[in-house]
Order: C-alpha cells, then sequence, then structure tokens
C-alpha cells in the first residue's frame, strides 16, 4: 500500500513538472508571438516609410523633367531672341544716321509738346517761366531793361457763352497769332499765360517801346474785327494791357515784374478795357 502511494505521489510531480513546462512552452510562444507581431508592424511601417520615400522620389523626378524642360525652352527663346539682337544691332548700325535724326526729330517734338500751347501754338506758361527767369538773370549782369505785358481778352467769358467755346477757341488763336506778329526781335517771347492771359517778355526795351508795343496790340485784335456782341466794350474782341518795366536784380524775383504788370491790368480793366496801362514797380 505504502508503495502504491509512493507511486501516485511520483506520478503526480511527473505530471506537474510537465504542466509547468507546457506552461512555460506557452509563455515562450506568447512572447515569441508579441515578438514577431512587433516584427510585424516594423515591417508595415517601414513598408509604409519605403512607399512614401518612393512616391516622394518619383515626384521630384517628374519636377527635374519638367525644370529641365522650361530650362530647354528658355534657352531656346534666349537663342532666338540672341538672333534677333544681332540683327536689330546690324540694322541700327548700319542705319545709325537715319536712327539719330529719328530720334533727335522726336527729341525735339517732345520738347516743343512740353513748351508749346496746345490750343494757340504759342509758348506755354511752363516756357514762359523758364524764358523770364533766363533774361532776368542775364539783364541782371548785363545792366539792362526788362518790360513786361500781360493781356486779357476783354470780357471772354461772355464770349463764350454766347457764341459757344469752338469759336471761343477760334477767337484765341486770332488773338495769340495777331499779339505774335507784333513781336519782331528773336529774344522777345508771346506766351499763352492762362485761360484768355496771354504775356509777352520784352527784353533789353525800355517803358516807352514796351508801351508802343502794348498799343499796337489792342489796335491789331481790334482790326481783327472779331464780332463780340456780349461785349460792354465794342461790338468786337478787344484786350486790355499791363504793362511794367525794371532792372532786374539778382537778389529780387521776377515775380515783382509779373505783380506790376498784373497792377497795370486791373487799372486797365478799371479805366474802361481796351487799352494798355502802365505800372510802375
Amino acid at each position: 500500500m505504502e508503495t502504491e502511494n509512493n507511486q501516485l505521489v511520483t506520478n503526480e510531480q511527473l505530471f506537474l513538472a510537465k504542466v509547468d513546462r507546457l506552461e512555460q512552452e506557452i509563455e515562450s510562444l506568447r512572447s515569441q508571438n508579441i515578438s514577431l507581431k512587433e516584427l510585424l508592424n516594423t515591417k508595415i511601417s517601414q513598408g509604409e516609410q519605403l512607399t512614401q520615400a518612393n512616391h516622394r522620389l518619383q515626384t521630384e523626378i517628374l519636377d527635374r523633367q519638367q525644370t529641365e524642360t522650361a530650362l530647354r525652352l528658355l534657352l531656346d527663346r534666349l537663342s532666338s531672341e540672341k538672333s534677333d539682337l544681332e540683327i536689330i544691332l546690324d540694322t541700327t548700325t548700319s542705319h545709325s544716321d537715319t536712327i539719330e535724326a529719328l530720334l533727335y526729330d522726336r527729341a525735339l517734338s517732345l520738347a516743343r509738346e512740353v513748351t508749346i500751347d496746345g490750343l494757340t501754338q504759342i509758348a506755354n506758361r511752363r516756357a514762359f517761366d523758364q524764358r523770364l527767369d533766363k533774361e532776368w538773370q542775364r539783364l541782371a549782369r548785363e545792366h539792362l531793361p526788362l518790360s513786361l505785358l500781360i493781356c486779357d481778352v476783354d470780357f471772354f467769358k461772355r464770349y463764350n457763352d454766347r457764341y459757344g467755346h469752338p469759336m471761343g477757341d477760334d477767337c484765341l488763336r486770332a488773338v495769340a497769332k495777331t499779339i505774335e506778329s507784333c513781336i519782331r526781335r528773336p529774344a522777345d517771347l508771346v506766351a499763352r499765360y492762362g485761360g484768355e492771359e496771354f504775356a509777352v517778355i520784352l527784353p533789353n526795351t525800355l517803358r516807352e517801346g514796351a508801351t508802343f508795343i502794348a498799343e499796337e496790340i489792342c489796335i491789331a485784335i481790334a482790326a481783327l474785327h472779331i464780332p463780340h456782341e456780349a461785349s460792354f466794350v465794342k461790338d468786337c474782341v478787344s484786350v486790355s494791357v499791363g504793362i511794367s518795366t525794371t532792372m532786374p536784380e539778382k537778389n529780387i524775383h521776377p515775380r515783382s515784374l509779373i505783380e506790376s504788370a498784373d497792377k497795370g491790368l486791373y487799372l486797365a480793366k478799371n479805366q474802361g478795357r481796351d487799352r494798355a496801362v502802365y505800372s510802375s514797380n
């Protein structure tokens, strides 16, 4: 009996030992399974990274191909433009005299546009300012007189209201041309001062000479016999003229001469218009 009991104990111990080994093997397999899963996940992740890297590489290759194509097209265009430039250069060189003449004519045309009044085709205000300053400086050095006339078409607004602006433009053109015809020396300048006002610069001219020209202008404008039924002076276009003469000085601004001529114009209008009035500084 004791022997049988011993045998049962031994068998139970063997069974428990087997169970323990099996549990160890199961745990080992479980651990290996986890490792395999981690390895599989790692491989999957690496595969995704490889796929993304491959996609980026393909995109970069495509971009470089497009860039290369664009650069080739640009190179072809530059080569074509180089040929065109060479042709232009050859043409320019062989026709330089003609081109130079054209450029000179264009420069003169632009200069004329800057200094010529578009309506009356006489000097504009810009040209007047430049010439007045130039003559002022010159005559100040030479100690010679400078006279200025400012002419205003009498009741010109009423003329425009009565006859219309196109007729008004024709009137201004005729007045400008007539004033210019009264000026004989190259140094003298007739300019459209603004609106219906005209200015006349008379270098090296004393009061007597300036007054003579101003009165001559009044007579010449009246002789045009341009109808002006809306005028309060006469039934034809007339002008009022302010006259001023001074000895320019470098430390005095030419504006003083303009203000004096303006004062003469104001007096001419107050005295009935259609006349020339002198005003001293």
